[in-house]
């Protein structure tokens, strides 16, 4: 059994660990007279087993045999190496490297050393006894300002390398931490967690680090924002080659996926994707690339894209492309297809999501929701004029701006908090007592999702917006009233949420109940289709695929089948203004040309 397997596999015990770190010394004779009367006799035949770690020692240096010194050895050094020779040479071989079975265990020659002193303050972390010599590493560390003296495992925990079961703790925990293993880690962390590279510069994070092992520190395993960036990139041009050639052995067609992104720090982004099959035809995907576009016309997407394309070597595979619906893809498809010699029109397919999202933006918001969005100012508080442009949509608008009246205001939020808790203390039942109070979701801006989400949550708390206004309507008035007149001081101005144009009404209501119902076959059908058609085990224990080609037809005949039916419905609608049955009527020939696309 090997030393590593021996401390992995077993608990450590000074009987158990046979480290000798004693060289063969002859025995002395009992006196110089006696020795001088007796005739000399030959060397005993038995020879004295060497221990395993002088096994590895003579294996790594066959033809050297123990150095024969003319003189002591006074430097600490030697308390860490062995004193071999071979002829004339003489060399200091690390102990502690071949107790480690290090495949090429560090040796030096044996004059002066400082080269030893050196290894054993770099990759052991032994640090100089107190006055003795110090290695150049050591000196130059301790050296830099404000640095303290660096301590190694052994100073941390008062370890005596000397002593057989200290030392192979020593070595055990040496040998646990892997600094390349330990950076790698912390990459891959930033990486999927999108953290700013940084973070690892961060005081706080070290000491963290520090305090669950000290050789994070002791090996100067810390890395710098600059070598985040350098090691990630040199990660993507490691795999890249393996990508190269999984590609070149892909038997079909290579086909691609791009779209833009504008990152926090306003970075303009394309992810240009692939999907391929392997050489057994097992489905697979993979990012190509992540290209800065900063002027987002056809020509410019188009050139980032071919770049990328021929980067991979897969010009002459390109299949189809699946892509959004704006105007600057047909030009950058079209440029494509001239470039690699296809028609970029017949090897184009629509994106579901994005057809799904311009349709429910059209159920919500009506024509021109582009414009709509262009006149929004993405402030969290609401301008008058911005006020008024959600009014005029109608039931969603009128709900977005009482919750972002509530949002906005703490007064209304706890008021809101109190009306729910009373309800839930006065409560008989268990189940309700249990629950706590929640507060309004806030769209984001025309996200139909997030207009979804703020939809429910809303008829959720229906009956608590009525008593919140009716309440509020109480204090304000209570606050404004002229005691002397007993009527409103011609300076108060009502709040907009108490104002009538910005009322609910049950038609009001009505109207958002039947849109939570129809926006929940769009979050149905969207959510069916997020998979990548790969199949892979799912939650619930089957194995089946998501977003398959079929798939998409399904959907766009369910949405269909539901549309067509509240389609009916709105025409019976007291206010058909808010119903909207145009923008159904021009929803359901979206779904139904989208249908009958090639």
């Amino acid at each position: 059994m090997s030393a590593s397997e021996f401390l992995e596999s077993s608990p450590i015990s000074i009987d158990d660990v046979p480290i000798d770190f004693e060289l063969p010394v002859p025995s002395t004779p009992a006196s110089s007279a006696e020795s001088s009367l007796t005739p000399f006799s030959p060397p005993p035949t038995t020879l004295p087993t060497p221990d395993k770690y002088d096994t590895r020692l003579w294996g790594h240096f066959p033809g050297w045999v123990w150095s024969e010194r003319s003189k002591d050895n006074y430097s600490w050094a030697w308390e860490y190496g062995y004193d071999i020779q071979h002829d004339d040479e003489r060399r200091w071989v690390c102990k502690p490297c071949i107790q480690k079975n290090d495949p090429r265990p560090k040796n030096f020659v044996a004059i002066g050393l400082q080269n030893a002193l050196n290894h054993l303050y770099k990759d052991h972390g032994i640090s100089a006894p107190d006055n003795k010599t110090k290695s150049g590493l050591q000196k130059k560390a301790e050296e830099k300002p404000g640095s303290k003296r660096p301590r190694s495992i052994v100073d941390i925990w008062k370890l005596d390398p000397l002593r057989p079961r200290e030392q192979a703790i020593a070595n055990s925990m040496i040998r646990g931490f892997n600094r390349n293993h330990f950076q790698r880690l912390l990459i891959e962390w930033i990486v999927d967690t999108n953290q700013p590279f940084s973070v690892v510069e961060h005081e706080r994070l070290r000491d963290i680090f520090e305090y669950l092992n000290p050789a994070v520190k002791i090996t100067n395993a810390n890395i710098s924002d600059t070598t985040v960036r350098a090691l990630i990139n040199s990660e993507f041009k490691k795999h890249k080659a393996r990508v190269i050639e999984a590609l070149r052995k892909s038997p079909g067609l290579i086909h691609v996926s791009f779209d833009g992104w504008r990152a926090r720090n306003r970075h303009s982004l394309y992810g240009i994707v692939c999907f391929f099959r392997d050489e057994n035809s097992k489905p697979h995907k993979v990012a190509l690339g992540v290209p800065e576009v900063r002027r987002h016309s056809g020509n410019n997407i188009a050139t980032e894209v071919l770049y990328t394309i021929e980067a991979f070597g897969i010009e002459e595979n390109i299949g189809y492309f699946t892509l959004d619906n704006a105007e600057n893809n047909d030009t950058a498809l079209e440029a494509i297809g001239k470039k690699l010699g296809f028609n970029g029109a017949r090897r184009r397919g629509r994106c579901f999501g994005h057809i799904v999202n311009l349709s429910a933006k059209a159920l919500l918001f009506g024509k021109d929701t582009d414009a709509f969005e262009e006149q929004l100012s993405g402030a969290e508080a609401l301008s008058e004029a911005e006020y008024e442009l959600w009014r005029q949509k109608g039931p969603v608008g009128k709900l977005h701006n009482f919750v972002v009246d509530v949002d906005r205001s703490d007064r209304l939020t706890y008021l809101l908090k109190e009306l729910q808790e009373y309800d839930i203390s006065m409560s008989d039942d268990p189940k309700i007592r249990s629950k706590s109070p929640v507060s309004v979701v806030l769209d984001n801006d025309t996200r139909w999702l997030s207009q979804l989400y703020m939809i429910r949550r809303a008829l959720r708390l229906r009956r608590y917006f009525e008593l919140l206004v009716a309440k509020f309507r109480i204090q304000w008035e209570e606050e404004n009233t002229s005691k002397r007149t007993g009527q409103l001081k011609k300076s108060a101005v009502r709040p907009r949420i108490l104002r009538d144009e910005n009322q609910l009404t049950a038609n009001d209501w009505s109207v958002l109940q039947h849109f939570a119902t129809i926006l929940g076959y769009y979050e149905d059908a969207v959510k069916t289709l997020e998979g990548d058609g790969l199949i892979r085990k799912r939650k619930r224990g089957y194995t089946g695929s998501y977003g398959n080609v079929w798939d998409v037809i399904n959907g766009f005949e369910f949405l269909l089948g539901k549309l067509e039916k509240y389609k009916a419905m709105a025409k019976d609608f007291p206010d058909p203004e808010q119903q909207r049955p145009n923008q159904l009527n021009q929803l359901h020939g979206i779904c139904q040309f989208r249908v009958s696309v090639d």
